[in-house]
């Protein structure tokens, strides 16, 4: 057993209430029938006031070592009657060097034990995290649950500063953040520059109504290597420590020769990063994807497949993935049929998947290939064949689920970033909030990358201030950072998101365990495979 389990053991233990107590020392202590007269009172354990001397100082040990974490999970798992005053101010201390994502498992696990003053420094501390990235909504939920449990001292303060929107005595310094983009280039690279800029004045915005201050500045790279390098050199002089963009591997390469690795670069769409610390990527491609797809589709007893990709480093990551998952999942991968990047027919890989006949078609393409392969599946005639298609996550974007025709895309299963039914929906919160600031529809997912790119920023900012990590550790410690494009973590110095399997109904995403009706038309049973 490990030191940890150990400490949270012996304090568990000791602090379980006297009445457990009693019941082992009747047990260890147990003495025979003919002994005269009942056992002294309290024999054979401390008295409560030793118990918690003893478990103050166990955490005490815990806080000294550094492991604020085993402290603050010790602290919240004592019983409300042996709270003392000292614990409530090491449970202050451990709780203000956690991250969020520490803090939240802490309420997730005691939500129904703990309903004392402890929780209101939980609520405190995670009121001020949401703040930190702009997230006013949440923040003032926590704050006023915070009140609400008795919030004292400095959870008062950090409460009232949340309600307040100041919290300049909590985020003291002011981030510099700066962005490399191709504002002069070509005019497709100029619409995306301008799009991804939309989100991050989202963001701005939000985090400025929260009371966060931020310091952020555009660079123009005019879409060239040198232009990047000197965009670099400049927001590097400035003290920016983290950089949006720029947009491909080449310019990436050379911002990141450009500037030291204490800068963290945060890209939307570069596919091929340099090997050094602190450089992430939207672009990168999700092997979670592929994962989460072949695990869902062997659950459902689906053990022969055909893969369809293009030959571009994103798609052939998840085509990977979900090959490597499903081979462990004792399912066959027959082929994978690989196509040059920009085609727009497929008919020789499908005429090869008609000859195979395989139970699974998986398609890991982008969304735009998506959606002229998607009709070519039916005209080719595979939708006769009893072959179940399967998909990644471009199949789940509004870009296709709103131009594909519905029979294309009905009962496919495929995996998305949002589960469907969940009680709360960043995608469509950054929409509102979107449409709010600019007083128009978003018909674009780029301000989305964008708005989420600047609030792992903060976020990083907000974990590193508390727990002392410098920038680019803090962005590597974010867990299940949840954004308008997805819910990421850092795991391995790479960008991952989660994905969650469903299947497609009437343009609508349904979870894969529920029923869904058949596609009008095909009501009846489908031909057996040959």
């Amino acid at each position: 057993m490990t030191q940890r389990p150990m400490a949270l053991l012996f304090l568990a233990v000791l602090l379980a209430g006297h009445g457990i107590g009693c019941a082992s020392g009747a047990v260890e202590g147990r003495r025979s029938p003919d002994a005269d007269g009942p056992p002294a009172s309290g024999e054979g354990r401390p008295e409560p006031a030793e118990d918690s001397l003893v478990a103050v100082g166990w955490v005490e040990a815990m806080l000294g070592a550094g492991d604020h974490r085993a402290a603050a999970e010790a602290l919240v798992g004592v019983p409300a009657g042996s709270v003392t005053d000292v614990m409530l101010q090491q449970l202050g201390t451990a709780l203000a060097a956690l991250p969020r994502h520490d803090i939240e498992s802490l309420v997730a696990s005691s939500r129904d034990a703990i309903d004392d003053r402890r929780a209101s420094l939980l609520f405190a501390e995670l009121a001020l995290s949401h703040a930190g990235i702009g997230d006013t909504a949440r923040a003032n939920a926590y704050a006023r649950r915070g009140l609400q449990t008795g919030a004292s001292g400095r959870a008062l303060e950090a409460v009232q500063g949340v309600l307040q929107a100041d919290l300049s005595e909590f985020l003291p310094q002011v981030p510099a953040i700066g962005a490399i983009l191709p504002v002069s280039g070509s005019p497709s690279n100029r619409e995306y520059a301008q799009l991804f800029l939309e989100g991050v004045e989202v963001a701005v915005a939000l985090a400025l109504g929260a009371g966060v201050r931020v310091d952020f500045t555009v660079e123009d790279n005019s879409g060239t290597p040198s232009g990047s390098a000197r965009a670099a050199a400049a927001l590097a002089s400035d003290g920016a420590v983290a950089i949006l963009g720029p947009l491909s591997d080449g310019n990436m390469a050379s911002v990141a020769a450009a500037v030291s690795e204490r800068v963290a670069l945060l890209s939307p769409t570069a596919t091929r990063l340099p090997s050094r610390r602190g450089i992430y990527s939207m672009g990168g491609g999700y092997p979670g994807a592929g994962r989460a797809l072949a695990n869902a589709v062997a659950g459902l007893g689906y053990s022969d497949a055909v893969v369809i990709h293009p030959a571009s480093p994103a798609e052939t990551l998840e085509a990977a993935a979900f090959s490597e998952a499903f081979t462990a999942a004792n399912g066959i991968v027959r082929r994978r049929l690989t196509y040059n990047p920009g085609l727009t027919t497929f008919g020789e890989a499908l005429l090869e998947v008609e000859s195979l006949v395989p139970e699974l078609l998986v398609v890991a393409a982008p969304a735009a290939d998506v959606e002229l392969l998607a009709p070519q599946i039916s005209f080719y005639g595979l939708d006769t064949l009893d072959i179940q298609v399967a998909g990644t996550g471009a199949w789940t974007t509004p870009s296709v689920l709103e131009s594909v025709a519905r029979r294309h895309t009905d009962l496919v299963i495929a995996v998305s970033t949002s589960l469907p039914g969940a009680t709360r929906d960043p995608a469509a919160e950054f929409v509102a909030a979107y449409e709010e600031h600019f007083r128009r529809t978003l018909r674009s997912p780029v301000p989305a990358t964008g708005f989420d790119l600047f609030r792992m920023v903060l976020a990083a900012h907000g974990d590193g201030h508390r727990t002392g990590r410098d920038f680019v550790a803090a962005m590597d410690a974010l867990q299940r950072f949840e954004g308008a494009t997805g819910t990421y973590s850092f795991v391995d110095g790479r960008l991952v998101r989660e994905y969650f399997p469903v299947r497609i109904y009437d343009a609508a995403l349904h979870p894969l365990g529920a029923d869904v009706a058949p596609p009008p038309g095909n009501e009846a049973p489908r031909p057996a495979r040959p």
